[in-house]
């Protein structure tokens, strides 16, 4: 995938941000990131929500689940 399609992407998922619970459309937003990374070593996280609309202020280390922490660069 490329920039463009990064952005794309963010564009799309932001649409439901005001459609959806936000916890839910946070967890989604944050899978389609961890595709994203997996994809390129390069992706920025933190970039990635940010076009989501998600403010990611505080989120650094804070525990997601089952001993899983979110990376953000």
């Amino acid at each position: 995938m490329t920039r463009k399609d990064y952005v794309a992407v963010s564009n799309i998922l932001s649409d439901y941000q005001e459609v959806m619970d936000l916890d839910e459309y946070f967890t989604m937003c944050l899978d389609f990131a961890k595709y994203m990374a997996q994809d390129n070593e390069r992706f920025d996280t933190r970039r990635f929500l940010e076009a989501c609309g998600i403010n990611v202020a505080g989120i650094y280390s804070n525990p997601v689940g089952a001993g899983e922490h979110v990376s953000l660069r």
